[in-house]
């Protein structure tokens, strides 16, 4: 996710386009935040130990919920507008790169199921968090949470 290498091609020819902020800084301003990178952040971390993941009591994993309700009220409180960029239909450009995460996902996959034979605590950890995707239902989920928020 995210264009690979753009932090250090833009600090190494265009320095002065980057800086550090105090969080602070952003009070009673609005800022655009990649909707899909934070829910695949949350459904890595929020709720999760090796394959079991934050769910309500239908089953359903709610970890994405979780780390969005708590994000945006972290962000509220600091006087903060979120402005979460949900993406849309990936251009034909970039269907070289999902094949290969599809590819990579797959994999992982494979060598959950192995770790998961061996009883190997780390090996399922790593590879559990390989496999994850943000589905539309993660995206629709999100979006509702949002509009409930009044964000």
């Amino acid at each position: 996710m995210g264009i690979k290498g753009l932090t250090k091609l833009l600090a190494d020819n265009a320095p002065k386009s980057m800086k550090e902020n105090k969080f602070e800084s952003y009070f009673g301003r609005k800022i655009a935040i990649d909707a899909s990178m934070s829910i695949y952040q949350f459904l890595i971390v929020v709720g999760r130990s090796g394959t079991e993941m934050l769910t309500n009591e239908a089953g359903e994993v709610t970890s994405h919920l979780q780390g969005m309700f708590s994000r945006t009220i972290r962000l509220l409180e600091a006087g903060i507008k979120p402005v979460y960029v949900f993406d849309g239909k990936p251009p034909d450009l970039k269907k070289q790169e999902l094949a290969k995460r599809y590819s990579k996902r797959a994999e992982a996959t494979e060598d959950l199921s192995e770790a998961l034979e061996t009883a190997n605590k780390e090996d399922i950890e790593k590879f559990s968090k390989r496999t994850v995707k943000v589905t539309k239902q993660h995206n629709d989920d999100c979006k509702r949470l949002l509009r409930l928020m009044g964000v």
